[in-house]
């Protein structure tokens, strides 16, 4: 056990031994917790959030939209949800919904792939 010691505006200097084991460096950020015996000190894991825009979240829905039941879900989604015109949505994909195929084209396309797939295993 080691000691360590609360410092002005409470900061606290932890033992080198200590930091070297779980590999803490100056800034990084540790969960404090209350316990009944006293007081845990945990690593923090800080994750970064994206945050994104109304466009940007149009233009993840077009671009993965399978079928076109799912284009024009996304399109009426833009639309009523987001506020925006489907048509001045850039596209990172070249997604066009004539090009897509039907909920029911695509699970015929799906059952020959899984198919396909069968025979290779066998």
């Amino acid at each position: 056990m080691e000691t360590a010691r609360i410092g002005k505006r409470g900061t606290l200097v932890i033992p080198a031994k200590l930091r070297q084991r779980f590999a803490l460096r100056e800034g990084d950020l540790l969960v404090t917790e209350e316990r009944e015996d006293g007081i845990l000190l945990r690593p923090a894991v800080a994750v970064p959030v994206e945050i994104y825009t109304p466009q940007r979240k149009a233009e993840f829905l077009l671009n993965n939209a399978v079928t076109q039941e799912d284009y024009n879900e996304s399109c009426r989604i833009i639309r009523e949800d987001f506020g925006l015109d489907p048509t001045k949505i850039p596209f990172t994909e070249d997604v066009r919904r004539e090009d897509l195929p039907t909920k029911q084209e695509f699970r015929r396309q799906m059952r020959q792939i899984h198919r396909n797939l069968a025979r290779r295993r066998a």
